[in-house]
């Protein structure tokens, strides 16, 4: 999952000025315009960002959960791991 936050270097609450302003100077920094749109699209939107920080923060969450199962000292007593599955994308 991509961190659109990260990428244009900005904080959780970052105002929608501030995001704006981080696009335009990225898009003069890079070749990658389909991500930069597709950043814009999402954090521009009000309700989409609201959505977009909401899963990401239950991505993160999920994902460090899986690193400490795969810690040398993790009790995997409810067998977490075998309960794991990746998840395959819809095709249209």
């Amino acid at each position: 999952m991509r961190n659109y936050l990260r990428r244009l270097d900005l904080p959780r609450k970052a105002s929608l000025s501030d995001i704006q302003t981080a696009i335009q100077s990225s898009m003069e920094d890079t070749t990658d315009f389909q991500s930069l749109a597709d950043a814009e699209n999402v954090l521009s939107d009000k309700v989409f960002r609201t959505y977009y920080v909401r899963t990401y923060t239950q991505y993160e969450a999920i994902t460090a959960a899986i690193d400490c199962l795969d810690s040398p000292a993790a009790v995997d007593s409810q067998q977490w791991r075998d309960r794991i599955v990746e998840f395959e994308a819809f095709e249209e």
